[in-house]
């Protein structure tokens, strides 16, 4: 009851009985305006962390477990790289029974460096790192075992190439000349070639700088790829330069601020795409990552995104472990060529 809506004659009359003044100071009021609470202020977002599903942009894969990637790093230091072969021209290249994936992107875009880091030996020369754009004029394999085992080495006197003993359930990854700046051709017609009619060819990985995002020779290679239904995907390296340019690595704010110039990068890229194509969106996985730095503290030689472009490959010629991290014991079925024959 609310006192002060009796009238003035009946309150008073309550007030001056002492068993009502005592009922009065046991008893508790809510005043009427604190019936309403304030409104609730709007949470502020939480701040972005590093994973794969906050580096990487997926729209058609999903993004890699923990233990996809602990499988992937194996698969990839298990052994060092096998040379395969160098070919010049497309007619040079072996009859392989290996899935193969190629990278290739701009003159000096980080290519060579970013090989070198996917193979588990950044301070090796698998891949001839050069300062000079155009480096690389052939066309070179190199296969990744997972730890097998290559075949019997020939006999004395004998000769065998070396992708005839390289292991089924092995990878070929192919370093393609660079496009634009000092390399000789835009493209090269004898990429084109092998990006069109290689069987072999499960998919091309496109490198574009992360620091200054896609050239006008990027947005046309793309749109080739994409209206030649070449299956490709984006490697956006260098991708430190955005998320801690400096060596100090970052807190968790600049690294959320970074990881969010990471994600809007890669919705102008897609928007940029999309527009050259006439407005038709395409889905395409964007990767992002780094050859010379990383963010994980208990292993400071592993880098930014590497594993995740490693688990790529690996889907990519089926050869993705199963729920538990284990090495499939169906392996994807060799791909059937046929020989010339010796004459």
């Amino acid at each position: 009851m609310d006192i002060l809506r009796l009238p003035t004659a009946l309150r008073s009359s309550l007030l001056r009985q002492p068993a009502f003044r005592r009922l009065l100071h046991t008893t508790t009021y809510a005043s009427p305006h604190n019936d309403i609470s304030p409104p609730a202020l709007p949470a502020a977002p939480a701040l972005l962390t590093l994973s794969s599903s906050t580096l990487n942009s997926y729209q058609v894969g999903l993004a890699p477990t923990a233990t996809h990637l602990r499988f992937a790093n194996a698969y990839f230091t298990a052994a060092p790289p096998e040379y395969l072969f160098t070919a010049p021209y497309f007619r040079s290249f072996p009859p392989s029974s290996h899935p193969e994936v190629a990278f290739l992107g701009r003159s000096n875009v980080g290519k060579s460096s970013l090989l070198n880091a996917l193979f588990g030996r950044p301070n090796m020369k698998d891949a001839h790192v050069s300062k000079r754009p155009g480096r690389t004029r052939t066309m070179n394999g190199f296969g990744v075992s997972g730890g097998l085992a290559l075949g019997a080495a020939p006999k004395e006197a004998q000769r065998e190439a070396v992708w005839r003993r390289f292991p089924r359930g092995g990878c070929v990854v192919v370093d393609m000349p660079g496009y634009g700046g000092g390399s000789r051709e835009v493209w090269g017609k004898e990429v084109m070639k092998y990006l069109e009619s290689r069987k072999q060819l499960r998919r091309t990985f496109v490198l574009v700088d992360a620091e200054h995002g896609l050239k006008r020779t990027d947005v046309e290679f793309l749109t080739y790829l994409r209206r030649r239904g070449i299956a490709h995907q984006i490697i956006l390296s260098k991708a430190d330069k955005l998320l801690y340019p400096a060596a100090k690595p970052p807190g968790p704010v600049k690294l959320n601020n970074g990881l969010l110039k990471l994600r809007d990068l890669c919705g102008s890229i897609r928007s940029t795409l999309n527009e050259e194509a006439g407005g038709r969106d395409a889905m395409v996985d964007i990767l992002c990552c780094s050859a010379e730095k990383g963010l994980d503290e208990r292993n400071r030689h592993r880098r930014l995104g590497i594993d995740e472009v490693r688990w790529a490959v690996l889907t990519a010629c089926g050869l993705e472990c199963d729920e538990h991290g284990y090495r499939k014991k169906g392996l994807s079925k060799d791909i059937k060529i046929l020989e010339e024959e010796e004459g």
